[in-house]
């Protein structure tokens, strides 16, 4: 019997990561990658202007980044 996460990628936890314009760092467990780039979207509309990068990571590794510049948030990753 397979474990379930490891059929379906997005299953797996993940950690959303806000980096503010300061530079502080916050890490956020999330349920899932799909939960991550819901939450990760939110983040960029309540608080982008206080944000200078958000990350969805799972099993260490970055499954989308954003950055915010002069035009809005771009996605880079």
């Amino acid at each position: 019997m397979s474990d379930r996460s490891e059929a379906v990628p997005d299953a797996r936890p993940a950690h959303l990561i806000l980096v503010e314009q300061s530079g502080a760092r916050r890490e956020i467990p999330q349920p899932s990658a799909v939960r991550g780039m819901v939450e990760a979207e939110r983040a960029m509309h309540r608080h982008g202007l206080h944000l200078r990068e958000i990350k969805v990571v799972s099993r260490h590794k970055a499954i989308a980044r954003w950055k915010a510049g002069e035009l809005g948030w771009q996605r880079v990753a």
